[in-house]
């Protein structure tokens, strides 16, 4: 698919080219005809005759603007075919990374096939991924880096296609800015009854302002085609690292529950320093044999033959680290509050791992994850891993959503199997304060001690459009004789789920204006009604 899309980028460069040729020449035809048909003082400026015209000659009338023009194309062209270039290369070096399949390998076999491949962005990411891994011995992780790297990648590229873009930019400016030089001299200098002088000034606004926008064009239709290669690119490392990311935990899963030969460690590690930057002298590659070969003592140390039986009885014996370990089995959430504002953030949300005599399990990767529209947690991610103190304790920030509702989460140990190592969590998520509010039932009448049409309300709204329920509206009779439900001029009403406030009010005897207001916080809301004859 990659291989496909660099032969179309270099296709369409070539015709990009192309057609920047041929719009040139296409102009030039036209131009040569609109010259032949004006006066014989027109054929003295060197535009040509009827009987031919050549494509430079166009060119040359850009009044020199032609030069910095076709030097930003040609600094834009080389840019882009460097960057074509070290993409085409690195798809070729990762090649082999890319057509392995990692599904049966073990640790040693994958770090020995990444220490020897070329230098490539897989290549440097799974390397990266491999030494995170011997060094915690945890797959869980691995997603920040792949995070991190992608995104590194896309900063960098970033800066490439900024520079392409100030290129095309400035292609335009200079095209424009030649434009603006023939126009002056069409109209400075000796007037505009000189045929000569107007052709030769607006062929210098032309021709510039064509090549600018010939140039700007060609040049952000080729980076957009780069940028859409390299997409892809960055789609297939994505794609292969999250290969290696699941065969990793499995990998994990079965050294906590069987354990690892201290031999098939020490292969792999040696694996990846090979591969390490600067690890050893250029043009020189550690073979596996190399690789492989440890000094008498690490021999000793990495072996996997048993013990005599004499060697057996004269040893401590110390239980291994995975026989005293306690087995994580009880996940749970401490102090959680039950609501919280919207838009607000949760600070050193605590969970607690403990074995099942209650006692904390420590250093243990605890993978939180919050459900769609909960918010978001650390650097607007929705799922973070952290571990687990000495006390079986971590902490992370839940940065809620700014709308109403319950928000969930999700938290699990993916090292352990025991069910109650998974535990979900929510925050009801409530409005904030009210910042708005809406009328209604303004300006109603009604014969004289009758009840309105429609009730008075008020719907009050926090600063993100969410209704706020359970809020004190005072209605109060402010003017005339009208009362309200509860038969008195003033009445306190709550607002319901939807944040509205409502109350009837009847108009008094004596026809005329009665006013009401609604205090609500430090805002006030007026209402009239009429109260009619008969």
């Amino acid at each position: 698919m990659l291989q496909y899309r660099a032969r179309r980028l270099w296709l369409g460069l070539g015709i990009s080219l192309v057609l920047l040729g041929g719009i040139l020449l296409g102009s030039s035809r036209t131009f040569a005809q609109q010259a032949a048909d004006t006066s014989s003082a027109a054929a003295d400026t060197g535009l040509g005759s009827g009987d031919g015209f050549l494509l430079w000659d166009l060119i040359g009338e850009a009044g020199g603007f032609q030069y910095p023009i076709f030097g930003l194309l040609a600094i834009g062209l080389f840019l882009i075919s460097a960057k074509i270039y070290e993409l085409y290369s690195d798809r070729r070096a990762a090649q082999e990374l890319e057509e392995a399949s990692l599904e049966d390998m073990e640790i040693n076999r994958i770090a020995m096939l990444v220490a020897n491949q070329k230098k490539s962005m897989l290549a440097d990411l799974q390397a990266t991924m491999l030494n995170v891994f011997q060094t915690t011995n945890d797959a869980a992780t691995l997603h920040e880096e792949i995070a991190n790297f992608i995104q590194f990648q896309r900063e960098r590229f970033g800066t490439f296609k900024q520079r392409i873009d100030f290129l095309a930019d400035t292609a335009g400016a200079v095209g424009l800015l030649g434009t603006v030089w023939g126009i002056l001299r069409v109209f400075t200098g000796g007037g505009i009854d000189d045929e000569q002088r107007v052709l030769a000034g607006m062929g210098i606004a032309l021709v510039s302002t064509l090549l600018g926008l010939v140039v700007s064009i060609t040049l952000n239709l080729i980076s957009t085609e780069v940028y859409s290669f390299f997409d892809n690119r960055l789609d297939q490392i994505e794609d292969k690292a999250d290969e290696l990311r699941f065969r990793l935990l499995e990998l994990g899963l079965s050294q906590n529950g069987t354990g690892s030969s201290e031999s098939e460690r020490a292969a792999s590690k040696g694996a990846l320093e090979a591969s390490a930057p600067d690890s050893q002298p250029a043009g020189r590659s550690r073979s596996p044999a190399q690789t492989m070969t440890s000094s008498p003592t690490e021999e000793a140390v990495g072996s996997n033959r048993e013990p005599s039986r004499e060697q057996q009885g004269s040893e401590d014996p110390a239980p291994s680290l995975a026989a005293v370990e306690p087995a994580p089995k009880r996940l749970e959430e401490v102090d959680l509050a039950e609501t919280a504002p919207i838009a607000s953030t949760l600070a050193d949300v605590t969970l607690k791992l403990t074995a099942e005599d209650g006692e904390p399990v420590s250093d243990k990767p605890v993978q939180v994850e919050v459900a769609e529209g909960s918010g978001h947690l650390a650097n607007g991610q929705s799922e973070v891993t952290r571990r687990t103190d000495e006390d079986g304790l971590l902490t992370f920030d839940w940065h809620l959503p700014d709308t109403t509702g319950s928000c969930e989460a999700v938290a699990t140990v993916p090292s352990a199997d025991a069910s109650g190592t998974t535990t979900r969590f929510s925050v009801q998520a409530r409005p904030g304060p009210p910042k708005r509010y809406k009328q209604g039932g303004n300006n109603q009448g009604a014969e004289i001690g009758a009840s309105l049409p429609k009730p008075l309300s008020v719907t009050i709204f926090d600063e993100h459009g969410n209704p706020v329920p359970d809020h004190a509206v005072q209605f109060q009779v402010t003017g005339g004789e009208g009362k309200f439900e509860n038969g008195e001029t003033s009445l306190k009403v709550t607002t319901n789920e939807s944040g509205e406030a409502s109350v009837g009010f009847w108009v008094g005897e004596t026809p005329g204006l009665n006013t009401v207001s609604a205090v609500v916080g430090d805002e006030e809301v007026g209402f009239q009604a009429m109260a009619l004859e008969q």
